[in-house]
């Protein structure tokens, strides 16, 4: 069944309790057809429709709460970098009688009133793609994979790359690195901090370049071209986001690099898109963190504590390296192993597990 994210998505549900379906939907020009008494009313607010990523999640979630027979309104701004709308539409959700809802924050700041705002009436509010600790309110869970830890792993993956191509091993290996960081924030920090320690493995390969492309696809091919014009032999652009990380590889391409021979793309999310390009041998390596399986956990994790059940203050989900030799075992869910308990991330520079 296709789905579209607009300003207030709401999934197909099934009225398991007396054997009908439900059918919801809301958008800025239509009414809202009223919710049939029973139905639990949760919801999911992405920072942004722009990517893949939060698409994805957006999907795993209303198929996890159609099993369930639960409404879930999929609400967001238009932008990532609408910080005030996202809080706007959490308070929408709010007086609109939401039982539960994840977030997805960019800025934490911006939704410290509606967090407390949640507080105050008893509704939990849970935090997904984000495990670092929020001070402005109290959270019910946090729901996410472990960043530095996953940057870390395509940084030492890196390594590698550069190292066969020169024919050497990492610690010998000579190489330049450019960086293309998300917007200001803990996932930009943690992203590029945990990829930096990755490339600890490569002693004499260097960053020749770091600059921001706003996690979209188009700024960071026009980031990467300048990059390229001006250090024409970069060995791998890293994203710390798929979108991203494809602007660079379409950058390479425009100026007449073929990627996975001149250059390497790596990058972290897992979007199907990237997971095509890797098909296709036009992109180099993802970090698959399976956004998909994320969205599910949430609504999951939401229906334990909905029943009373206590959950793990983080709700820890895994990822691993998806290149052209695993994406097979990806795509089918192998790599995929049950969320676990773990740690809250800290945007302080160190790893999450000394």
């Amino acid at each position: 069944m296709s789905r579209k994210i607009y300003v207030g998505i709401v999934a197909a549900v099934a009225a398991a309790a007396v054997g009908t379906w439900l059918f919801v939907i809301k958008s800025p020009d239509e009414a809202e057809v009223p919710v049939q008494t029973g139905v639990r009313r949760v919801g999911l607010v992405p920072p942004g429709t722009t990517s893949p990523f939060h698409a994805a999640i957006a999907e795993g979630a209303e198929d996890a709460a159609a099993d369930l027979g639960w409404k879930i309104d999929v609400v967001a701004p238009d932008s990532e970098g609408d910080f005030a709308g996202q809080a706007v539409l959490v308070k929408k959700l709010l007086d609109e009688g939401a039982e539960a809802i994840s977030i997805n924050p960019i800025q934490e700041g911006a939704i410290i009133p509606v967090v407390r705002e949640a507080n105050s009436k008893g509704v939990p509010v849970f935090l997904h793609n984000f495990t670092s600790p929020f001070t402005g309110g109290d959270i019910t869970a946090y729901i996410g994979y472990d960043q530095w830890a996953g940057a870390e792993k395509l940084g030492r993956y890196a390594c590698e790359l550069i190292a066969k191509k020169n024919g050497t091993t990492p610690e010998a290996a000579v190489g330049k690195v450019f960086i293309l960081k998300g917007i200001e924030g803990m996932h930009a920090h943690r992203r590029t901090q945990g990829f930096r320690a990755g490339l600890a493995l490569c002693p004499q390969v260097v960053i020749v370049g770091e600059q921001t492309a706003d996690w979209l696809r188009t700024k960071a091919m026009d980031v990467a071209i300048a990059a390229l014009q001006k250090n024409p032999d970069i060995d791998v652009f890293y994203g710390n986001s798929d979108e991203m990380g494809i602007g660079a590889a379409l950058a390479a391409e425009k100026l007449g690099l073929v990627v996975n021979k001149d250059l390497f793309a790596v990058a972290i999310d897992g979007n199907k898109p990237t997971l095509d390009l890797i098909r296709e041998g036009k992109f180099t390596a993802t970090l698959g963190v399976d956004p998909a399986r994320m969205g599910r956990t949430v609504v999951e994790t939401m229906k334990k504590v909905l029943a009373g059940e206590s959950v793990p203050q983080v709700v820890m989900t895994p990822s691993a390296v998806v290149t052209a030799d695993n994406l097979a075992s990806y795509e089918a869910g192998d790599t995929w192993s049950e969320p676990v308990a773990g740690l809250l991330e800290y945007d302080n520079g160190k790893p999450t597990v000394e």
